[in-house]
């Protein structure tokens, strides 16, 4: 558990593998708390993030519907932003299939009736974490085939964190766009797309870049990393959030990978009726 906390503190993603079995929300409660209260949050905040990520693991068992999941559900802690905007990122992560269907949860929550007695966990995660949250597409990271799947996240303030870890300080940040398309990298293949990058590097100009398909790059230079994707515009991060860098390249991929699989079966679904 303590080698999860200096992860997160060395901006690293701490990733831990939950049971997939009803011992789930409490083990996502112990590990929630050890590294929020490692991260210096207001005891408020870390009691509310305890609240929202018993939810999002019990809701991992309840999509089950008693069908085994190929592989366990997966609970990811990272720091995002720096200074006094700084946020700790906690996302559950599970390969139950669904959204791509079209049964993603919605921005606007539904209340669930009053005599319900489930259906509330998003009503209390989007209230605790004042709206953000949200979900999306993505891969493991503890399954070396990088299996797909999906995750629902939500954010907390850290500005303690982001004012004293070392990597905001600057002692670990990638030196050159090399060193930093070297991490991103390294984070992108442990969920399957190793081999699958094609990358140019530029020394002399302090710049690196790959692309995983058409329209999909991420590129580095002089501390600074852009995503183009499919669909949306040009994103900006600052070395010090790669991670969030890879958790928005893996994301953009999934989605086009989605949506161009969801055309061919509409195409073979209307010439089948046609």
């Amino acid at each position: 558990m303590d080698d999860g906390l200096r992860m997160v503190q060395s901006r690293a993603c701490g990733a831990w593998t939950l049971p997939g079995d009803p011992t789930c929300a409490g083990v996502a409660r112990r590990l929630f708390r050890m590294v929020a209260s490692g991260l210096a949050l207001e005891p408020d905040a870390v009691d509310d993030g305890v609240t929202m990520v018993s939810e999002l693991a019990a809701n991992t068992l309840h999509a089950q519907q008693g069908q085994p999941a190929p592989a366990n559900p997966e609970l990811w802690l990272y720091l995002r932003g720096s200074g006094p905007r700084a946020e700790l990122v906690c996302k559950v992560f599970d390969t139950i299939p669904g959204w791509v269907r079209g049964h993603a949860p919605g921005r606007s929550i539904a209340r669930a009736p009053a005599e319900s007695m489930s259906g509330r966990g998003l009503e209390v995660v989007h209230a605790l974490s004042s709206g953000r949250w949200g979900h999306h597409l993505s891969r493991a990271r503890l399954v070396s085939s990088g299996l797909r799947g999906k995750t629902v996240w939500f954010g907390l303030p850290a500005p303690q964190a982001g004012r004293d870890t070392r990597w905001a300080a600057g002692a670990e940040t990638p030196a050159s766009a090399g060193e930093a398309v070297d991490e991103l990298e390294k984070d992108l293949d442990t969920r399957g797309f190793a081999g699958k990058l094609l990358r140019a590097d530029d020394p002399g100009a302090d710049m690196a870049a790959f692309s995983i398909e058409s329209g999909l790059t991420v590129w580095c230079r002089s501390g600074a990393a852009w995503l183009r994707a499919p669909g949306t515009s040009v994103q900006q991060w600052g070395y010090y959030d790669l991670v969030e860098v890879a958790e928005q390249t893996v994301q953009a991929h999934e989605t086009t990978v989605a949506m161009a699989e969801r055309g061919t079966t509409m195409a073979t679904v209307s010439r089948t009726c046609g």
